[in-house]
């Protein structure tokens, strides 16, 4: 991982001002302004604009050279501002109540307009900054944004994101499902307060919006013959059948109004529950219902056999800058796939040893059999799993201060997914990250009726990743260092968020938490299916795979049932490039804790390079190599 209503006419002064370009008092230069602030006449403005600007650069040039630190950090807010303002849903996700009223307009002409805007002024600021002036820690940051700009400049303004946004919809990641899941009550959005009622109505409307930008792109994609695998669209139509049904007080939208605080006081209640009637029955069930119809009446007939990127028009460079995005890593496809068949073989022999360990007779597909029809080595009941996985993660707290010195304050909770949530989201379940503000803890949300949590022995090992020290360790770390900019605390570089949380599961063998050889297994048998995961992946998008091709595969190199496996290549045709990043992202923090182990030798504390590792924020992986050779030569030069 996985983000407004119509904009009005607006003039280019209100442009600058809602992108965030006017953003520092007394540097501005457009004509309107001066002539409204200060009475100059558009003749005397072009006699003296070019001695103003000459100051102020002078101006500016001082200040960066004597005070770097604040205007540096002002700019890191004010960018950071400026991206939740055009990404609604991080926003909300982050604590931030800025987006509680809004909703994704990326599909919409002018936020592409925005963004390229607001992404230019800032390279721009960044360009004129003297380095030589500049702390190391702001000479890092300022790469990783620049770098970050840069790429997403050549991203928003190239043909791929004009591909990407005629594909908008997956069973998987699709803002149905996330705005269905926030509206129940079981996302991010909080209903605590009568206006965080109030400010999702206002949501809702802007959420029907974007169903309407939805169905345009996808629209034009049709006559563009860039359309969906026809796989995805069969899955989507029923995610988005389960909101229609007649009586809005039996849909999952009414679960806040069903659960309001108790100190609302009876106005409010019978208000609010007139207003949500209304909003779910003329505006929310609409705009499910209207794409609904869409999908399946207009778009599905001309939908495309194929399943992988490839098989469309422009996929093949989109498949290939998916892959740059989520491994950050400039390792080609045929790469990537060559990797995941060496490290398939590899733990292939390691799970051959637990074989024998439990005493198995047969081949590995027997083996693999046997597992599969092992009642005692599945949940019998979806009512079983929360209290297995809230076991787990007890079992797993007192081994964490042997191997971290920073521990994360941010409390940690699993809860299962409401039922209607769980009936239409496709895959296992999903850890939130806590509030930056410390309102709302990290939560692990399970689907507890999918396949792919039936199995005992994948307990302890999800719990690692998804909970401590995985997933929850490394948001909630990064979130509490006050010293890194907020776009650090909260970056999104896939490889190295889900490279953390895969190599976090191997931190089970050093705190023995796979003393059980079925545990163990159940660590192999994900370590092997993130190895899977590489070859197929870029199968289905850069070698014309099917999806039988791949569950194939999955079935022939994992445990994983028909059904377990069909689930996961789906997610893979859902999310192109998305899985390739756990175990790219594993593999280089492995071979940096070895390269320092190899290097320190006795100087090597395990708490120190995890430390290190977390409180630099997620980061690209090329990063955090520069970053942990650096940490080395600091240890080195430390006297013992």
């Amino acid at each position: 991982m996985p983000l407004l209503s119509q904009p009005g006419d607006h003039d280019a002064a209100n442009d600058c001002a809602q992108a965030g370009i006017d953003r520092h008092p007394g540097l501005k230069l457009g004509n309107r302004h001066l002539e409204a602030e200060h009475g100059f006449t558009p003749s005397l403005v072009a006699l003296l604009l070019p001695a103003v600007i000459a100051l102020l650069i002078s101006l500016v040039g001082s200040l960066y050279s004597d005070v770097e630190a604040r205007p540096v950090d002002a700019m890191y807010t004010a960018y950071w501002q400026d991206m939740l303002r055009l990404d609604p849903e991080r926003a909300v996700q982050l604590g931030d109540r800025s987006g509680l009223d809004q909703f994704n307009r990326m599909l919409e002409s002018s936020w592409r307009e925005d963004m390229l805007r607001i992404l230019g002024s800032y390279q721009q600021e960044i360009n004129a900054i003297d380095s030589s002036g500049v702390s190391a820690a702001n000479r890092r940051s300022l790469a990783i944004l620049s770098d970050q700009i840069a790429a997403d400049q050549a991203y928003y303004a190239g043909s791929t994101f004009e591909t990407e946004r005629l594909l908008p919809i997956d069973q998987f990641q699709g803002l149905h499902l996330v705005y269905a899941q926030d509206a129940a009550g079981a996302g991010s959005v909080p209903f605590k307060s009568v206006e965080d009622y109030d400010l999702a109505l206002h949501r809702g409307d802007a959420y029907a919006a974007w169903t309407n930008q939805a169905i345009a792109r996808l629209r034009e994609g049709l006559a563009k013959n860039v359309v969906l695998p026809r796989l995805v669209v069969e899955r989507v139509l029923p995610q988005l059948a389960v909101h229609l049904k007649a009586n809005p007080e039996e849909t999952e939208f009414w679960q806040p109004v069903q659960h309001m605080p108790a100190d609302f006081s009876l106005r409010e209640r019978e208000r609010i529950q007139q207003a949500y009637r209304l909003k779910i029955a003329t505006v929310i069930q609409p705009a499910y219902r209207n794409l609904h119809d869409f999908l399946a009446r207009e778009y599905l007939p001309h939908t495309r056999d194929s399943v992988g990127l490839s098989g469309t028009p422009g996929g093949a460079d989109l498949y290939q800058r998916k892959v740059a995005f989520h491994t950050t890593t400039s390792l080609t496809a045929a790469e990537i796939h060559s990797i995941g068949l060496v490290e398939v073989e590899r733990i292939s022999r390691e799970i051959d040893q637990v074989q024998q360990t439990v005493g198995f007779k047969g081949t590995r597909q027997e083996f693999f059999h046997a597992i599969r029809a092992n009642p005692d080595l599945h949940f019998s009941s979806p009512q079983d799993v929360i209290p297995a996985y809230q076991a787990a993660a007890e079992r797993i707290l007192p081994g964490l201060p042997t191997l971290f010195g920073v521990l994360p304050k941010a409390p940690y909770e699993i809860r299962p997914l409401p039922a209607d949530s769980s009936g239409a989201f496709q895959g296992n379940g999903d850890y939130a990250a806590p509030a930056a503000d410390g309102s709302r803890p990290g939560i692990l949300w399970m689907n507890i009726y999918a396949s792919g949590v039936k199995d005992r022995y994948n307990v302890m090992t999800i719990s690692l990743h998804e909970g401590r020290p995985g997933h929850h360790f490394q948001a909630s770390i990064a979130l509490e260092q006050p010293d890194l900019p907020a776009f650090r605390r909260s970056g999104n570089y896939t490889a190295f968020i889900e490279g953390w949380g895969l190599y976090a599961e191997s931190l089970g063998l050093e705190m023995n938490l796979f003393d059980d050889p079925w545990q163990y297994f159940g660590h192999l048998n994900y370590a092997i299916l993130r190895a899977n995961r590489l070859v197929i992946d870029t199968g289905l998008h850069a070698y014309g795979w099917s999806v039988e091709d791949g569950v194939q595969w999955m079935t022939e190199h994992s445990s994983m049932t028909a059904e377990q496996a069909r689930a996961e290549v789906e997610r893979y045709v859902a999310y192109p490039g998305q899985a390739l990043a756990y175990k790219v992202g594993e593999l280089k923090i492995r071979s940096l804790r070895s390269r320092a182990e190899q290097q320190l030798g006795e100087r090597f504390d395990v708490r120190r390079f995890h430390d290190r590792v977390l409180r630099s924020g997620p980061v690209p992986l090329t990063d955090l190599e520069a970053d942990i050779l650096r940490y080395i030569t600091e240890e080195r030069a430390t006297p013992e």
